[in-house]
């Protein structure tokens, strides 16, 4: 699948004379955090960073942690707004990792995005875009903010809190400046003075790229030293058998359960439930490889034992709903 990436934005004052665009327009809360895209043709979803698609080993933050929700909801969003044969590109924002807060426990093995502005503990992915193009050919459509909004709910995905919709002259009053509306969202305590990137103002009819009306607007101090703080992600990481434990908790989930059913058929729970226990191994030891090539005899079978554990209720659920 033809990678494309993301358009560059023009700051205010370097828009290319599109920001005259008649119409609705909304201004989105702009996120800090690292791109991550999907792309989905006929079934198949890829991962990618800014510039290029992903290879399953590649380092990037942690991604592989969410790659099967998020390969699910690829392709139910492909379902839903692509005529067969044709290229839906998903782009959002990666953030999460850290969140400094009393009340909110620090995930083990996270490490933040990016920092100076404090999202989530774990890692979030929120969709801002969708292109759909007919082939590699065809330089493809922008979705409008409303479209993208209504589909990405109906696929359980995030998309940036609104801040205010408007004529393009309305936009000029919204504040640049505001706290983050995202933890909120989440379900967080609030941090003070937890101030959102700035905003991106963009108009909401569908167009090209190459047609694209949209802005970005930044807090004046987001170039201080504060915001450059993030690390690279680290695969080589050490983490207990206990935390590597909690990982596999959280890996083992209805999306999950209901890949391997795919797979493996409802006749046999006992085969559903080890295809659950080699996929999340495979995602543990691609995103934390050390940490499980550190393991002994005893904590390998002790790790497998836990993720059986934590499958086996899930899997019987699923299959008894359906009458297996």
């Amino acid at each position: 699948m033809l990678f494309r990436p993301y358009l560059k934005m023009a700051a205010v004052g370097h828009n290319r004379g599109q920001t005259g665009a008649s119409g609705s327009w909304v201004a989105l809360e702009k996120l800090h955090g690292a791109q991550l895209v999907l792309g989905a043709q006929d079934e198949q979803v890829h991962f990618g960073k800014r510039k290029a698609w992903l290879t399953e080993e590649d380092p990037f933050f942690g991604w592989q942690l969410l790659r099967l929700p998020l390969s699910s909801a690829a392709r139910k969003l492909a379902h839903t707004v692509c005529a067969r044969g044709e290229r839906l590109y998903l782009y959002g924002e990666l953030v999460g990792g850290r969140y400094p807060h009393p009340e909110v426990p620090a995930v083990p093995g996270m490490a933040p995005v990016q920092t100076g502005i404090w999202y989530a503990p774990d890692l979030q992915w929120i969709l801002f875009d969708i292109l759909v193009a007919r082939s590699d050919e065809d330089e493809g459509e922008f979705l409008p903010h409303r479209d993208v909004e209504e589909v990405a709910r109906t696929a359980g995905v995030l998309t940036p809190p609104v801040v205010r919709r408007g004529t393009r002259s309305e936009m000029e009053a919204v504040p640049t400046r505001s706290l983050s509306r995202l933890p909120v969202l989440l379900g967080l305590p609030p941090i003070p003075d937890n101030w959102a990137e700035g905003l991106v103002i963009k108009s909401e009819q569908r167009s090209s790229p190459s047609q694209r009306a949209a802005v970005k607007r930044k807090i004046e101090e987001f170039n201080e030293a504060r915001f450059d703080e993030s690390a690279p992600w680290d695969p080589q990481q050490r983490l207990s058998l206990s935390e590597l434990k909690d990982w596999a908790s959280r890996l083992v989930n209805p999306a999950r359960i209901a890949s391997a059913i795919s797979k493996c058929g409802r006749s046999d729970a006992d085969l559903v439930v080890g295809e659950v226990e080699l996929d999340v191994r495979v995602d543990l030891e691609l995103t934390f490889p050390s940490a499980c090539q550190a393991l002994d005899p005893a904590g390998e079978e002790g790790l497998s034992a836990h993720i059986r554990e934590q499958a086996r209720p899930l899997v019987s659920k699923a299959l008894e709903s359906t009458g297996a």
